[in-house]
C-alpha cells in the first residue's frame, strides 16, 4: 500500500508539469496559477508521506529511497517558491518531474534504515545536507538543459520544446545561483557534520567524507573560475556534473555499499 501512496506525489508533480508546459506554450510571461496549485497539492502529499516514513520513536530513520525523497522534497519546495515569485516559462516542468522521480519509493524500503537520535544538531545537519543536495541537483539539471539549448543554437537547429524554456542567459544566471547557494549550504553541512566525527575509520566515514570534500572542492573551483574568469558553457557543464556525481557517490553510493553490501552503518 505504501508503494501506491509514494506514487501520488509523482502523479501530481507530473500533472503540474504538464499544465505548466501548456501554460508556457500559450503565454510565457503569464502567471500559471493552476500548475502552482496542483504542484502545491503534490508537495503537501509528498510532505505527509515523507514525514511519516522517516519519523520513528527512536528518531529519524532514513533508507536510501527516503534520503532521495528528502532531496526531491527540497527540489519541489524550491521550485514552488520560484513559480510563485518568478516567471520561468516551462522550466518548472522538468524540475517537478525530477522531484517526482526522487519521491518514488518513499517509506517502502524493507531493508536497513539508518536511525539518528532526535537531537537538534543531527536534524540540522541532515537538513543542511538535504538542502545542499537539492540545490545542487537543480544545478545539475539546469546545466544539462543549458547544454541542450546551446547545442541546438550552435547547430542552428530548431529548439523545439526547448523554446519553452527561459533564454540561455537567464538559465545560466539561475544555474550559478543554485550552485552558489548549494556550495554555501554544503559548506555548513560539512562543518556541522564534523561535530559528530570522532574516528573516521571506526565510524565508517572515510569514503563519505573524502568524496564530500572532493565535491566541495570541485564546486568551489567552478565558482572561483566563474568569478575570476567568467567560466560558463563547457566548463560549467563539466565541473557541475562531475561535482554532482561525486557528491551523489559520497552519500548514496557509500550508503548503499555500507548498508546493503556490508551490512554496516555510519556512526
Amino acid at each position: 500500500m505504501r508503494a501506491v501512496y509514494s506514487l501520488l506525489p509523482l502523479a501530481l508533480y507530473l500533472a503540474a508539469a504538464a499544465l505548466q508546459v501548456r501554460a508556457a506554450g500559450r503565454d510565457r510571461t503569464a502567471p500559471a496559477r493552476l500548475p502552482l496549485a496542483v504542484a502545491l497539492l503534490g508537495f503537501a502529499a509528498h510532505s505527509f508521506i515523507l514525514f511519516f516514513a522517516i519519523r520513528t520513536p527512536q528518531g529519524v530513520a532514513l533508507a536510501i529511497a527516503d534520503s532521495a525523497s528528502l532531496v526531491g522534497w527540497v527540489v519541489a519546495g524550491t521550485t514552488l517558491v520560484a513559480m510563485a515569485v518568478l516567471r520561468l516559462a516551462a522550466l518548472p516542468a522538468p524540475l517537478l518531474g525530477l522531484a517526482g522521480l526522487l519521491a518514488i519509493g518513499t517509506g517502502v524500503a524493507a531493508g536497513f534504515r539508518e536511525t539518528h537520535l532526535p537531537q537538534w544538531e543531527i536534524k540540522a545537519h541532515i537538513s543542511l545536507a538535504a538542502l545542499a543536495a537539492g540545490w545542487l541537483s537543480i544545478a545539475a539539471l539546469l546545466v544539462m538543459l543549458i547544454a541542450l539549448q546551446d547545442a541546438r543554437l550552435r547547430a542552428r537547429r530548431p529548439l523545439g520544446a526547448l523554446a519553452l524554456l527561459p533564454p540561455v542567459e537567464t538559465m545560466e544566471s539561475l544555474l550559478f545561483r543554485a550552485l552558489a547557494g548549494g556550495f554555501v549550504v554544503l559548506t555548513l553541512a560539512l562543518v556541522t557534520g564534523s561535530f559528530f566525527v570522532e574516528d573516521l575509520v571506526a565510524q565508517h566515514l572515510v569514503h563519505k567524507v573524502s568524496l564530500a570534500l572532493t565535491a566541495w572542492l570541485i564546486f568551489g573551483v567552478l565558482l572561483w573560475g566563474r568569478w575570476k574568469f567568467g567560466w560558463r558553457g563547457r566548463q560549467a557543464l563539466r565541473f557541475t556534473l562531475t561535482g554532482f556525481v561525486v557528491l551523489a557517490l559520497a552519500y548514496f553510493g557509500s550508503k548503499f555499499v555500507l548498508e546493503n553490501l556490508l551490512g554496516r552503518h555510519w556512526g
